[in-house]
């Protein structure tokens, strides 16, 4: 084999016209790191339900999808097909773990009404120590749990707009020009939507989404910011996410 044959054009060529097993192996070899960058991605919201490895190997079987079936004809980077088929698929893969979800979502309802009711009690916004001592568990434990709660929602949110995405996908499978036109509206009008349901958020609610997922900071570190407690913090977070999980389901809907 010469040096231009580990081209991973090459092999892709190569593929496309052979399609053997060993050059397909050598392409998901080469394009591995696509499913551990995923999988490094996801790591703050896919720690507490499923074990990295179990990740990586998800995006993995993916990859070998991805070479059987890129069509390079589409004019679409493959190392960008891929990156958005392999964190669907971990996406999916983790949402399945739905043993957790489950649980969380109990979590999160004895969490509103403890602070419901401290609410109604003191007049004001409980502390953490107030609240952590009303569910009868420690400081420590009730961040774990809205961090949990955070992570699910989002997870739950970036499932939504994977299906959506994998609407315009199906678009791209028909070639004609017309479908090209479709996908490209579509998109569009995916984008306006996404767009129009941040704008409808509060001004707090779009900075603590903004400071969460894009700047990666930590509650604590955003509640600092806010001058407000960790959990309210997490309400804020959640409830911004719900705004957004809501006006692109209805899209969706048509």
């Amino acid at each position: 084999m010469d040096a231009a044959s580990n081209d991973p054009i090459d092999l892709m060529k190569r593929y496309q016209e052979q399609r053997d097993v060993d050059t397909r192996n050598e392409l998901v070899m080469y394009y591995s790191y696509i499913a551990r960058s995923v999988a490094t991605q996801m790591r703050g919201i896919s720690t507490n339900y499923a074990q990295m490895e179990d990740i990586v190997n998800q995006g993995v079987l993916t990859l070998i999808d991805c070479v059987e079936k890129f069509d390079p004809a589409k004019g679409i980077k493959f190392e960008s097909y891929a990156f958005m088929r392999v964190k669907g698929a971990v996406i999916d893969f983790v949402r399945k773990q739905d043993w957790l979800p489950r649980r969380v979502r109990l979590t999160a309802k004895q969490i509103a009404s403890a602070h419901d009711a401290l609410c109604s009690e003191l007049m004001r916004e409980p502390t953490q120590k107030e609240l952590a001592g009303r569910l009868g568990i420690s400081i420590d434990q009730l961040a774990k749990h809205y961090s949990e709660i955070s992570n699910s929602v989002m997870l739950s949110f970036e499932g939504l707009i994977q299906n959506v995405s994998q609407m315009g996908e199906a678009l791209e499978d028909v070639s004609d020009e017309e479908s090209g036109a479709e996908n490209n509206i579509f998109r569009q009008e995916l984008r306006d939507t996404l767009r129009g349901a941040i704008d409808s958020l509060t001004e707090r609610e779009r900075l603590v989404v903004t400071l969460y997922y894009y700047e990666h900071l930590k509650l604590s570190d955003i509640s600092k910011i806010l001058g407000v407690s960790d959990q309210r913090v997490s309400q804020i977070n959640s409830r911004a996410i719900k705004k957004l999980k809501s006006v692109m389901e209805q899209y969706m809907k048509g």
